[in-house]
């Protein structure tokens, strides 16, 4: 049984006349006489009851005519699902998203869904240095991360730098000024993020410190400024913490902190979007289409 017999029984079970469906289909008549008796034949079931003044359903073939025309229906969804899916009009996108970067990557999302209602978009949020394993193993099919970015298994376009920030309990006598040098916290005990959730910007800052001569008095932590425990490891006082723009001032159960810029010229760090070699979904493709239509429109 092919579609093209539903086709032919639909038409003749629509019309009950043999002549005014093969009309319809733009067939001669004895052809499709034949294409329905074989249909008849292949299932076993008589689905027309033929005199030489009507042509009636059987009720096995009522039963039949609603069931072929779900499927005709079902056979045009599917097509069109497949056309859509080749477009990069449908599919699951997973995306990883390093931390502080949920804003940026949201107006992409929200950009791209609104132009591909059809796609899945799954977020998760993933750290900048896990996130080139979780595009090699195919956890993840976009990541926006900071360096460090493997150039042998992944593509990667840069999309914007961020600026550092030195985050700083509200009550320090620094936390009022518009900017620092890092001369003006080069004493200070350093807050400082586990190397492993993002290596780049570990290294970027030590860099700094390096760079003009001094050594941080580091405190090493696996929270973040932006989460509630490091908020309230800087509120504390337990040390000042040096990270990227997305970080701002906030209140965590009472607990404030500041956060002042780092006026130095190298103190920044690139974001990137990135994305495996070998990827050839068309949904990916076009979703990082999005990502380029919304960055040069920011930057315009």
């Amino acid at each position: 049984m092919e579609l093209r017999h539903l086709r032919y029984f639909i038409a003749v079970a629509e019309q009950l006349n043999f002549s005014r469906a093969a009309k319809q289909l733009h067939i001669a008549q004895p052809p499709l006489s034949r294409q329905i008796r074989q249909l008849e034949e292949d299932i076993g079931v008589q689905l027309l009851v033929r005199t030489k003044r009507q042509v009636e359903l059987t009720n096995a073939g009522r039963v039949f005519l609603e069931e072929a025309r779900k499927l005709i229906l079902q056979a045009a969804h599917t097509a069109e699902v497949a056309r859509r899916a080749q477009k990069g009009e449908s599919g699951t996108i997973k995306i990883g998203i390093a931390s502080g970067l949920g804003g940026v990557v949201g107006r992409v999302v929200a950009d791209h869904c609104q132009r591909f209602p059809e796609i899945d978009i799954e977020c998760r949020d993933i750290f900048s240095t896990i996130q080139n394993d979780a595009l090699r193993k195919r956890e993840i099919d976009v990541g926006f991360l900071r360096p460090p970015v493997d150039p042998v298994n992944l593509n990667f376009e840069m999309l914007f730098e961020e600026r550092f920030v030195v985050v700083l309990p509200k009550t320090h006598p620094m936390a009022k000024r518009r900017a620092l040098r890092l001369k003006d916290i080069a004493d200070e005990p350093l807050i400082i993020f586990n190397r492993n959730i993002s290596s780049g910007l570990y290294e970027r800052i030590l860099d700094l410190y390096r760079k003009r001569g001094f050594t941080p008095h580091l405190t090493v932590t696996h929270a973040e400024a932006h989460e509630e425990g490091g908020t309230i490891m800087v509120a504390s006082g337990k040390g000042i913490y040096i990270g990227v723009g997305a970080i701002v001032t906030r209140s965590v159960s009472g607990v404030e902190v500041s956060s002042v810029r780092l006026n130095e010229p190298d103190a920044k760090i690139e974001v990137y979007v990135g994305w495996r070699k070998d990827e050839k979904s068309a949904a990916v493709a076009a979703f990082l289409d999005s990502v380029r239509r919304v960055f040069e429109l920011a930057r315009h």
